[in-house]
């Protein structure tokens, strides 16, 4: 399959490129800067421009089966409120329609949709993760967006994203039983392999360690 990855210059979004390479995909990357990304395959197209430029992404878009956004702001942002993955979110799914792509990929939070346990909701991110609401409030948006979207959708809500191989993973509909982490490598296996299966689409399952 032809699969487009925005976000890709992030940890976790080139580990997504790596295993789409090495589940045998071709790989069309947007990025700002195209010098970030180090990665060489005769599987890997890197188109330079930015992921809020209606021609920038619909030329990232062509001919592609399936898109895998993992753009985010980064860090911790900086504890205001920000529209950019929504915004991106909303630009990708007006321009894969156009551009006839079935299936859309993105990375969200545990929280959103007020997923996560009680400890989680109550207790760990008003008191310990406070910072991360913002960015909560702006994948609530994305989801939205793509719920009332005519794609093939998955939103696959993360705890915190950690170093470390691949292991097993935990994966919640509810978003109760999963854990406090995940490994990126884990992160990337899963997100890849929904681009061709159809266990989770149109839901928001929440994964872990």
């Amino acid at each position: 399959m032809k699969v487009a990855v925005f976000g890709g210059t992030g940890v976790t979004g080139r580990l997504v490129i790596d295993r789409a390479i090495e589940e045998g995909h071709h790989v069309i990357a947007l990025t700002r800067d195209a010098s970030r990304l180090s990665i060489q395959s005769d599987q890997l197209d890197i188109i330079e421009g930015s992921p809020t430029s209606p021609a920038d992404v619909r030329r990232t878009l062509e001919g592609v089966d399936a898109v895998i956004h993992c753009l985010g702001i980064g860090g911790k942002g900086d504890g205001r409120e920000s529209t950019v993955v929504s915004d991106s979110v909303r630009l990708v799914i007006a321009q894969a329609e156009e551009a006839g792509v079935r299936r859309i990929v993105c990375m969200s939070n545990v929280g959103a949709g007020g997923s996560g346990s009680w400890l989680y909701r109550r207790i760990v991110l008003p008191i310990f993760l406070s910072w991360l609401r913002p960015i909560i409030t702006d994948k609530d948006r994305m989801e939205e967006l793509l719920r009332s979207s005519r794609f093939e959708w998955v939103s696959v809500r993360l705890p915190n994203i950690v170093d470390g191989p691949m292991r097993p993973i935990r994966a919640s509909a509810s978003g109760s039983g999963v854990g406090l982490s995940i490994t990126a490598a884990s992160v990337a296996e899963f997100l890849v392999g929904q681009v061709s299966s159809s266990e989770w689409a149109g839901q928001t399952p929440s994964i872990s360690n």
